[in-house]
């Protein structure tokens, strides 16, 4: 079973986040960045997607080229929305804001061991080994919290995420908001997991 490229970013961008331990690595960017990414998971081809990463507001854009939509994630909210333009529409799904709280909430107990250097789109990292209740996964993070590669499987299935490309500059804060003016589309719960598992019920 394949885990869907959004719960890989969610586990990216929201899974790594340790309670206390003694040994931490910094796991949000603290400056703003731009990240190309090749997603990869069995069963499925290789995707691209590029993430935008809002440091003072903890916000982050996830563009998905190929089909023309993103996700806008407010972390200190705990909130995400789908924003597709080809239906002038913004969808709020009370699952995918769920998917961020309970991401966040599983974080709590996660272990990290370090396993060393690595090197990826030109930058180094460190490998950490995360342990939680949820799964497991590598992740290899810049001194300044970039993740650059993340292996991770949980019981939705396991899937890669790997940088090609790191850019550094302020990110314009207005591509973290919908565009003004798009129906508001609110999805009956339960609707967005069975996309995200392919149509079948979770």
């Amino acid at each position: 079973m394949s885990l869907n490229p959004l719960l890989l970013f969610g586990l990216l961008i929201l899974g790594l986040a340790p309670a206390a331990a003694d040994t931490t690595p910094l796991i949000l960017p603290n400056q703003d960045v731009a990240v190309s990414y090749q997603v990869s998971s069995p069963g499925r081809p290789d995707q691209s997607y590029q993430l935008e990463y809002d440091a003072a507001g903890q916000r982050a854009r996830i563009n998905n080229p190929a089909q023309g939509t993103y996700f806008l994630v407010n972390l200190p909210a705990g909130t995400a929305q789908m924003v597709v333009p080809q239906l002038n529409s913004v969808v709020n799904a009370p699952d995918l804001s769920g998917l961020t709280r309970q991401i966040t909430d599983a974080s709590h107990n996660a272990r990290f061991t370090p396993l060393g250097h690595s090197q990826y789109a030109g930058l180094a990292c460190e490998n950490w080994l995360v342990l939680s209740n949820q799964g497991s996964a590598t992740a290899c993070l810049t001194a300044d919290g970039v993740a650059l590669h993340f292996t991770g499987k949980n019981a939705h299935g396991s899937g890669q995420v790997t940088a090609t490309a790191v850019n550094y500059a302020p990110q314009p804060s207005a591509d973290f908001n919908p565009p003004s003016g798009l129906n508001a589309i609110t999805l009956p719960p339960g609707v967005l997991q069975q996309l995200i598992n392919g149509g079948q019920a979770p």
